[in-house]
């Protein structure tokens, strides 16, 4: 699975790592804890699993381009620690790159816990097949042989920290990583299904991952990733994609309009009919592509609401607690105060008697 000297590390996996629960709420863990979960998490695709067969409308099949001439193009790369992000760009110039992690580059790690065991049939659906992972882990190292291609390449991913570093902070060095990029060509050439079909398409443009998600996932119009997570975001991705759309059937109506009033078609029973479709579609489109909308922003509410209410909750429990510190804290101060300064008694009779 690896390709570089194996060396003796203490500990190639991350402090932490972040996943959602049972009960959809965000949580962190350990990696050490459970190893098998934390790959399944950090070599997970998310949703363009269900896209692959529509991938090739957000990016050409070909290999990923190197990384000085994405800098060429006026990109900039964006470190991101999601596998599915990876090769994303954005029409405002930004790329999407994840880190090579470090124990994908280590051979002792990637034997245990990315080969399958013996009782394995290699059938996905198996909790103990690790077919997919090696694919998506293989996949992602091939980018990278890809990306870095030249010495030049080689000193932009260590500018970025995108290589990892051993214990001493020392980088994987220019001469071992030509053999790991070699090696990974040679399996390529050899046999192209082991790498995941994801990784096929090299760089995938946002926009165009946004429309697929839209209209293959549930709910419908949601993209993929957005700028902002609130619902002033949500309705700005959709009217903005159904306001091209307007503008497109207006123009088509304008058009059949300007050919019913020609000799030649204003008697055509043919083109009447169509006009006739496609003027109650002009009508219906719009008033149900927003109803649409509107039932996926009540969705999105709903499915938030518990979220919400549990938050409320907490903050209103936490509430009586922190003014009763805050009081607590206040007496206190104000003893203190008390003690350190006399009183006016006091102060009054400690002064000399004058004349």
């Amino acid at each position: 699975m690896a390709f570089v000297k194996e060396e003796v590390t203490t500990d190639i996996l991350p402090a932490t790592y972040h996943y959602h629960d049972a009960n959809g709420k965000r949580a962190v863990g350990d990696p050490a804890e459970d190893t098998a979960e934390f790959l399944r998490m950090e070599l997970c695709l998310g949703s363009l699993v269900g896209m692959l067969r529509h991938l090739w409308f957000a990016g050409a099949k070909r290999p990923a381009m190197p990384l000085h001439y994405h800098l060429a193009l006026g990109r900039e790369l964006a470190v991101v620690e999601r596998m599915d992000l990876h090769l994303l760009w954005t029409y405002d110039g930004k790329l999407f790159v994840k880190p090579v992690p470090h124990f994908l580059l280590d051979p002792a790690f990637c034997k245990m816990n990315l080969r399958c065991l013996s009782i394995c049939s290699c059938d996905d659906s198996t909790d103990v097949c690790q077919r997919t992972s090696r694919k998506i882990a293989l996949g992602f190292l091939y980018t990278y042989a890809c990306l870095i291609s030249s010495e030049s390449d080689f000193n932009i991913a260590k500018d970025k920290h995108l290589l990892p570093c051993n214990g001493e902070d020392v980088s994987i060095k220019w001469a071992d990583w030509k053999i790991l990029t070699r090696e990974l060509l040679r399996i390529y050439a050899r046999d192209s299904s082991m790498i995941h079909p994801r990784f096929q398409h090299a760089e995938l443009r946002l926009s165009r991952v946004n429309i697929i998600h839209r209209l293959t996932s549930f709910p419908r119009f949601d993209p993929y990733l957005r700028n902002r997570y609130d619902y002033g975001s949500f309705f700005g991705d959709n009217l903005a994609w159904m306001t091209v759309a307007i503008v497109f059937v207006a123009l088509v109506l304008n058009a059949m309009q300007v050919g019913l009033a020609t000799e030649r078609l204003k008697d055509d029973a043919v083109f009447q009919q169509a006009s006739y479709g496609f003027a109650v579609f002009a009508i219906l489109g719009p008033m149900c592509a927003l109803a649409s909308v509107v039932l996926g922003a009540l969705f999105h509410l709903v499915k938030d609401l518990p979220l919400l209410l549990a938050r409320q909750r907490d903050r209103a429990s936490a509430e009586p607690h922190y003014f009763m510190s805050n009081n607590s804290q206040g007496m206190a101060a104000q003893n203190r105060y008390q003690a350190t300064v006399p009183s006016s008694s006091s102060s009054i009779s400690s002064r000399p008697a004058t004349a």
